[in-house]
This record gives structure tokens, C-alpha cells and sequence, in this order.
């Protein structure tokens, strides 16, 4: 049985409601999660944010978060990633925490890792000294702009704080030969280092880089970022990546991997075969005599989040299935999900269709972690982000980047090249081709999902940046370079033309990701910075020419095969939607003359109704584009039906419209249309995007129940000041003043 529509009462308050402010009271250490029963249908346990959630409600204060207890003891160290909002931390400020429960300071120390363009931080990295906690007690924190740039103190160093323990990398050839093993340690005490990713005394974290050839292999490296803390732990974050390109000596290898760090076995894998273009890795740490002891668990405020951009804006009174997340937690049976290099339930056959949890602006796990905050949801989408860096789609370029000291590969130093073997030969295509693996057919434009950006923004972990970029850089060297050129900026790399409306969406959602979210360090930036500033420039110079082409209709991206396809996939534009969105609320301008341009279509075919184009035809699966479909490609293209009328006559001729019914509009497209409407409203505050949402949401529509969005946590916006369930809209709890 499924769970009832939402009915007059649950929705009466949605028009106009306004997020109800701090409630009464003192933040408290409470239990786990708030679990509720769903109303109507089966019964089923809903996962929410707990009720603890601090305030962020005296002057100075930015957002709340919650401590989930580990037992570890007082002063544990815990590190993680943290997003602001222009302005809020400006050059030469810092952090201050503080107990929302008794207002007792808490050291914090921030590193930043990327500015605003006015200089304020817009991402660093969080330590925080935690209190003590009983496994799964939580406790509210906040975190408020401080007057000082660096906490008290002076900076934790190597040499010390590694105090004699030895950490060292050795990697055994499963064919026999010498192994190759990497003295961690000494090069951190000799200086032999990047520049510091973290410095203060809290946290000092610094990267190695190293060839690691194993045999004939020539492609391998080994790169661990390193932190030391002040509860005297070592944290290593290994990674081994075949991922080097352009070269001879490529190919798979095979080994045993150790990780020492003092006198203990940190890590031991057994690789039998690490194909080219792939990496794994993972994070381990150590005490003075074993494992190190595990940091309490942060939940950060997804209503925070989504005001910074960094994450959508959830609407988190709906809540998560519990039956979800089982699902989920049935993946992470030990044989197949601790190996190095699994899928980690994610789709190997990357091009299959269906509405799918991994595609969309992010993934469905990834989102039930924000809304819920669960531990399980939080291991899965972290587990999976690691499982990204197996996809062949890193190609590391040894003299590439801005200094020419390394960098993914780009076709400003390679240009007109493409992964792909019938680019001809190198330097035109790779000098390996991507092998088979249990990536069936390798990585897929059109259904790429997002398994690496909420993963680092919320943690930190450098490896999930790298996978990001790498993934970015991946975007134009897997396009046609035929379909890249252009006059003009964006030549050689224009990625969003001739394409798959779905792949344009979801390479420039990755490109936009990539470009807000690296550090202000990173060698491939100012490329990627390039391509993505070329690609959303050359949308903007289409707006005209698209605007008379398009006529009434106007403000859809150009489809595959533009003036012969004859029909347009609506869900698909909603796709583009939410990638400029997503990309206007983080303040990119280009982004949003082009949002601002499809809005016409997009929030248009609501109101489309006075020419006989109903509500329902608006999420249909698809409509007429041409009249007359053709046998092949016109040139030049045809010109497209250009008003609604000319729509409505085409759609019945092809009994394809909804009339009054929904029979067209089956699993996920009218969600995808509420999620269009819902992030237009954020960016631009648009009253009929909110009446055209709220119309959906009272519809009738079998797929936009409470159930819907309790499974489908992706889709899970609403406009600003509604809710999909008003009545458990959670509150955020007082918090106590700083002590003086």
C-alpha cells in the first residue's frame, strides 16, 4: 500500500509559509535521531534531523551543528569541511565554537582553502577539540565569526608531533620483483611535502606525491595527505592512483598494499588488479598504540548549507525512509564493498536508463545524508565517493597544470584531443586505450552522477576534491573535439553543443561544481575556471538567435539533432535547470541570464493553458518539437513549432499529451518539474514558479505523495517559505550565550 496523497490539511499552509524561528528551551545531549511514524498508508519509520539542532541566534553566529558521541575521549580532535556565505568570514577573521548548551568555548581552529572574490573564506576546513560523549549522545555546537585569523598557538610540525613513529607505504607486485615502499615519514620530517593543507594546533595536514612504479608499470602514484592533531593521532589518507597518461608504461597492475604507522598495520589490501585510469583509497589513523580512537561525528545543518549554495536547498520536513537507507545498507556487505576498487552499488554499466538513485543534480544517498543526518546514510555516500576514484576517467598529466608540475589532463596543452581510441593517434587520443573493467563500457556522459562534491564539501577530504576535478577534466576530452570547435572563447572547449540534453546538464553541473569548489592552489583551476566561464558564456551569446528560433516556446537548450528530433524531453530540460540553478545560487551572473532565459519555457508551460496545453501535458514525458518527423537530419535544421497552439494540435495528432490524466507523465518526471519550479523560486523569487509548484503538489498525480519524497530524497525541494509536510517542519533550539 502506498502512502496517501497530500490531502487540503497538509498543504493549506503551504502558500506563504514562513520557516518557523528558534524554539524555546536550551540545546540538550539527546539520543539519536528523531524517528516519527508516517501518516496514512503503511506505517513506516521516518528519519529526521534531531530536534537538537542548534540556532545559530546571537550576533555573529553562522550555523549549528551536532556532535554524535564515539566514546573517544575529551579533546578528541575532529575535522571537516565547511562552506560560507560571501562576507561572512572576512580576510583576517576566524572561527569561535562554543557548547549550545552551556555557551563553554570549544578550540576550533579553520584552514581555508578557497576565497570569495571579495577575499572572504568561501570553503576551509574545521578542527574542532570535542567534549567527551557516550557513543550516540549528541551535542550542539555553534560556530560564530571570530575577531582573530588563527587560534591561539603555535602550529603542530611533523617532526614532532610524528615523534619517532615511522609511516611507511609499501606496495609487493603480485608477479614477483622488488617492492617499492615510501619512508612517509622521513620526507615529512625533511620537508619534502606540498604546502601545508592544514597548519595550526589543532591540525597540521600536508600531501606527499610519488612515482610508484611497480615492474613495467610506469603509471602508478602514490599520494597521501597526512595530518598530525593535538590528541597526538596520525591520519593518513592513502591513496594509490593509476592514473598517469600520455605516456608508455601504462597499464594494470596487481600488489599487496601495506600502510605502517608506528609499530601496527594501519592498512593491508590485496590488489589483484588495479586498472589503468582507476584509484581507491582510504583514511586510516592511529593512536600512540594502535588504532586511533574515532572522532565524534559531525551532522552539519543542511538549512545552512543550502544558503551558501554548496548543497541544494532541502526541505527537510519530509524526512527520510528508514526503509531507504536499509536498502542502502544491504550494499556494504563486507566481500563486496570493503575491496579496493568495488563499485560500491553503484551502476557499472553506466549508460543503463531508468530513474535511477545515482543521477540527478546529486545522488539520492547523498541527499537522504543531508535531509536525515544518519550515520548510515553518511557511510554509504562516503563509501561511494571513495568508489568514484575507480571510474577511468582520471588522466593525470605529469607536466600539466598551471606550472607545468602536474595537472589532469586539458586540451589547452593537448589540443583537439579526445579519450576516445578513433581520435587517431597520440598526442590525439591516448597513448593507452581505457581498458575494460567492471566499468561496462567505462564512464557514461549522459549518466554520470555526482558521488564526489557533497562528499568533500562536508568532510574535507582532499582525495574527493581530486576525484571532482578529475571528473571535470574528463567532461571535455571525452567530447568529440569536431563538436568542441567553435569561433571564438569557448574553442575546442565547447562542451554543450550537439550533445544529449541530459549530458550537457550534467557536464556543466560537474564543471560548475569543480570551479567553485577547488582550492585557490589547485593546478588544474584556472583551466577548469576557463572552460566552464567559455561554456556558459557561449549559452548566454545563444540567447538571441535561440530566442527568434524558438518564438513563443522560447528558453529550451538546443536537444540532439536540433530541428529533426521531433519531440522535446521536458524532464531533460529540467536537468539543464538544475545545474543552472544550482550554479546561480553560487553567484555565478552567466548562469543565471541563462536560468533566467529558460524560465520562459519552463515556468511558461504552466501557464500555457489558454491555448489548450494543460498543466499535466507540462511534465509529460515528452512533446512535439516538429511537425513532420524526417528521415534524417535537415540542413539546415528545420525551424521548430513555435507557439503553444501549434504544440497542442502536434501532441494530440501523436496521442501523446495527459489531457486531464497523468498517463504520460509515469515515475519520476513530474518531481523533476517540481524540483525545476522549486530551485527557479530560490534563484529568483518567481510567484508563478510557486503557484505552478503548488498546484503540482495539490495535484492528484500518483507520484507526488509524501512516499515520493521520503524515497526520493533528491527531489526534495520546495520554494522558499513552503513545505511538502508543513506540520513537521523542524525547529532549531536555543542556544546558550558565549561565557564570558
Amino acid at each position: 500500500m502506498t502512502a496517501r496523497p497530500l490531502g487540503r490539511r497538509d498543504l493549506a499552509a503551504l502558500l506563504g509559509l514562513l520557516l518557523p524561528g528558534c524554539a524555546s528551551g536550551t540545546a540538550q545531549a539527546q539520543p539519536q535521531h528523531n524517528r516519527r511514524q508516517a501518516r496514512g498508508g503503511r506505517q513506516r519509520t521516518v528519519l529526521r534531523l534531531p530536534a537538537s539542532m542548534p540556532c545559530a541566534d546571537r550576533p555573529g553566529d553562522l550555523t549549528g551543528l551536532l556532535l554524535e558521541g564515539s566514546g573517544a575521549p575529551s579533546g578528541t580532535v575532529v575535522v571537516f569541511g565547511l562552506p560560507f556565505r560571501p562576507g561572512e568570514i572576512p580576510r583576517g577573521s576566524g572561527l569561535t565554537a562554543r557548547l549550545a548548551a552551556d555557551g563553554r568555548a570549544l578550540p576550533v581552529q579553520l584552514d581555508a582553502s578557497r576565497h570569495h572574490p571579495d577575499g572572504s573564506v568561501r570553503y576551509g576546513l574545521v578542527s574542532l577539540a570535542a567534549p567527551a560523549l557516550p557513543q550516540g549522545q549528541l551535542a550542539g555546537v555553534v560556530l560564530a565569526r571570530g575577531q582573530g585569523g588563527a587560534p591561539a598557538g603555535q602550529a603542530l610540525d611533523f617532526a614532532s608531533a610524528l615523534d619517532g613513529r615511522q609511516v611507511t607505504v609499501e606496495l609487493t607486485p603480485k608477479e614477483g620483483g622488488a617492492p617499492w615502499r615510501a619512508d612517509l615519514g622521513a620526507l615529512l620530517r625533511g620537508g619534502r611535502a606540498e604546502a601545508p593543507w592544514q597548519s595550526g594546533p589543532l591540525a597540521t595536514q600536508a600531501r606527499i606525491v610519488l612515482p610508484a612504479p611497480l615492474g613495467a608499470v610506469r603509471s602508478m602514484r602514490c599520494i597521501a595527505d597526512v595530518a598530525v592533531r593535538a590528541d597526538r593521532t596520525i591520519w593518513v589518507d592513502l591513496w594509490l592512483r593509476n592514473d598517469i597518461a600520455m605516456q608508455p608504461g601504462g597499464g594494470d597492475a596487481s600488489y599487496t598494499a601495506r600502510l605502517t604507522i608506528g609499530e601496527h598495520d594501519a592498512l593491508t589490501e590485496d590488489v589483484p588488479r588495479h586498472w589503468q585510469y582507476g584509484a581507491w583509497g582510504r583514511l586510516v589513523g592511529a593512536g600512540a598504540r594502535g588504532a586511533a580512537p574515532k572522532p565524534p561525528r559531525v551532522i552539519h545543518d543542511p538549512r545552512y548549507l543550502g544558503t551558501t549554495g554548496a548543497t541544494m536547498p532541502f526541505d527537510i520536513s519530509v524526512g527520510v525512509d528508514q526503509a531507504v537507507l536499509q536498502r542502502m545498507a544491504r550494499a556494504r556487505e563486507p566481500e563486496t564493498w570493503d575491496p579496493p576498487l568495488s563499485p560500491r552499488g553503484l551502476k557499472t554499466s553506466m549508460g543503463a536508463p531508468g530513474g535511477r538513485p545515482d543521477l540527478g543534480q546529486t545522488t539520492n544517498w547523498n541527499a537522504a545524508w543531508l535531509i536525515s543526518g544518519d550515520a548510515e546514510a553518511a557511510e554509504i555516500a562516503i563509501g561511494q565517493a571513495e568508489a568514484a576514484g575507480g571510474i577511468p576517467w582520471h588522466f593525470w598529466d605529469p607536466k600539466g597544470g598551471k606550472d607545468g608540475n602536474g595537472g589532469w589532463l586539458d586540451v589547452k596543452r593537448w589540443p583537439r584531443f579526445w579519450t576516445d581510441r578513433r581520435g587517431g593517434s597520440p598526442p590525439h587520443t591516448l597513448v593507452r586505450a581505457v581498458p575494460n573493467s567492471v566499468w561496462q563500457r567505462g564512464a557514461v556522459p549522459s549518466h554520470q552522477p555526482a558521488l564526489s562534491f557533497v562528499p568533500y564539501v562536508l568532510t574535507g577530504r582532499r582525495p574527493f576534491l581530486d576525484n571532482l576535478m578529475a571528473q571535470a577534466g574528463w567532461n571535455v576530452i571525452c567530447v568529440w573535439p569536431a563538436n568542441r570547435r567553435v569561433e571564438g572563447p569557448a574553442d575546442d572547449m565547447l562542451v554543450v553543443r550537439k550533445r544529449q540534453t541530459r549530458s550537457t546538464a550534467w557536464t556543466i553541473r560537474t564543471l560548475s561544481e569543480a570551479a567553485w569548489a577547488a582550492s585557490d592552489a589547485d593546478p588544474t583551476l584556472p583551466y577548469i575556471e576557463q572552460v566552464t566561464a567559455a561554456n556558459w558564456g557561449w549559452m548566454v551569446e545563444q540567447i538571441p538567435r535561440l530566442t527568434e528560433f524558438q518564438g513563443q516556446l522560447h528558453g529550451y537548450i538546443e536537444p540532439l539533432n536540433y530541428g529533426y528530433t521531433p519531440n522535446i524531453a521536458a524532464w531533460q530540460q529540467d536537468y539543464v535547470v538544475s545545474s543552472a540553478a544550482m550554479a546561480t545560487l553560487r553567484g555565478r551572473e552567466d548562469a543565471r541570464q541563462v536560468l533566467d532565459w529558460m524560465r520562459n519555457f519552463i515556468v511558461g508551460r504552466f501557464f500555457a493553458t489558454q491555448y489548450g496545453f494543460t498543466r499535466n501535458d507540462a511534465v509529460a514525458d515528452r512533446f512535439s518539437l516538429i511537425a513532420d518527423p524526417l528521415p534524417e537530419p535537415p540542413s539546415p535544421p528545420k525551424p521548430p513549432l513555435q507557439t503553444w497552439t501549434e504544440v497542442v494540435a502536434s501532441n494530440r495528432a501523436r496521442d501523446q499529451d495527459n489531457g486531464t490524466g497523468w498517463s504520460h507523465s509515469n515515475g519520476e518526471y513530474i518531481r523533476l518539474g517540481m524540483l525545476s519550479l522549486a530551485l527557479i523560486a530560490h534563484a529568483f523569487d518567481d510567484p508563478r514558479a510557486k503557484e505552478a509548484w503548488q498546484w503540482l503538489a495539490k495535484s492528484d498525480s500518483p507520484n507526488v505523495n509524501l512516499g515520493n519524497f521520503l524515497r526520493a530524497s533528491f527531489h526534495t525541494v520546495a520554494p522558499p517559505g513552503m513545505a511538502l509536510d508543513p506540520e513537521h517542519l523542524p525547529r532549531c533550539a536555543a542556544s546558550a550565550p558565549p561565557r564570558r
